[in-house]
């Protein structure tokens, strides 16, 4: 039986100069063949503001580490880390939903369904042990341009 791919995925600044940069992660770090890689990178692709988003983010703000969530799982759009706190537990965690347009909404509200296994998403990045299973998050939407305002706050 087939596994299932990552939840989470991890975003660099040099993977985003690529097409497809999902293809070479899932089959660089979690060893699928690139056939099949290829065809589960299509969960990952960033759309309309995605892209520019985690280019900006990751530019302007060193201490955040994005992950992309696969967009099948329900588990909102990235998965934001500060890592400038030294104790995993106490790091910052966002779990966010782009919404062109939209304002900044705490909490989840306005993502429909789109957030319903932010908990999930949590729980990849805690397996890759930069924070802990229990560490507390925050649920967010809303437009690209009020997305980065507020994380970079």
């Amino acid at each position: 039986m087939p596994r299932e791919p990552p939840i989470v995925l991890p975003v660099l600044l040099p993977l985003l100069r690529h097409a497809n940069p999902w293809a070479l992660l899932l089959a660089r770090e979690e060893g699928y063949p690139l056939n099949t890689a290829a065809l589960l990178s299509e969960r990952y692709a960033l759309k309309s503001d995605e892209k520019p988003f985690a280019r900006e983010l990751l530019e302007r703000k060193r201490n955040l580490w994005l992950f992309r969530c696969d967009q099948r799982r329900f588990a909102g759009d990235f998965v934001v880390v500060d890592m400038s706190e030294p104790r995993p537990a106490r790091r910052r965690v966002v779990v966010l939903d782009l919404k062109m347009g939209a304002p900044l909404v705490l909490g989840g509200g306005g993502a429909g369904i789109q957030l319903t296994h932010a908990r999930d998403a949590v729980a990849g990045v805690a397996a890759r042990g930069l924070i802990t299973p229990d560490t507390p998050h925050v649920l967010a939407t809303g437009d690209k341009d009020v997305m980065l305002a507020w994380l970079r706050g």
